[in-house]
């Protein structure tokens, strides 16, 4: 494989953080929304009529929803959490403490690189340079990982 061809393998890994990190998002906007349907709703409560066919309870239906996607939710801030550090203990493998800084402020703190190259004090354009060249040593520091992850996408 080429360099590119590596960084490349490098940047999917980082990305499954993003992704998860954008479902959990709109998770909870979803939960959010239904939420805020509780409250400019008015639901009528009966609580002595017994219905045995029918639609559920609108407001029960509702509350199962939301309880649901906060399981969900839970579960998917776990996996993120056990990505987060797997990645950071990954990034450990790359000898330049300058790249380990930008691969951990972009993938596991989330930042844009104008915020990265400020904290670092380096040039945007430095920023992403070195962010080329940390891509390249998170491959080969991690090689033996990329090398089964690519055999099992193979297999599966």
């Amino acid at each position: 494989m080429t360099d590119k061809e590596l960084s490349q393998q490098a940047k999917d890994y980082f990305a499954q953080i993003r992704k998860t990190d954008r479902l959990i998002q709109r998770l909870k906007g979803t939960v959010a929304t239904l939420r805020s349907g509780l409250t400019s709703q008015s639901y009528e409560l009966k609580p002595d009529k017994v219905q045995s066919s029918g639609a559920k309870n609108p407001l029960e239906s509702t509350m199962i929803k939301i309880l649901d996607l906060e399981r969900q939710i839970t579960a998917r801030i776990d996996e993120l959490a056990t990505m987060r550090n797997d990645t950071f203990s990954m990034i450990k493998n790359v000898p330049d403490l300058d790249q380990q800084n930008i691969l951990i402020g972009r993938y596991i703190q989330l930042k844009e690189w104008d915020d990265i190259a400020a904290e670092l004090s380096f040039s945007p354009k430095w920023v992403l340079k070195l962010h080329g060249k940390a891509l390249l040593e998170f491959y080969k520091g991690n090689q033996e990982f990329f090398e089964k992850r690519l055999k099992a996408t193979c297999e599966g």
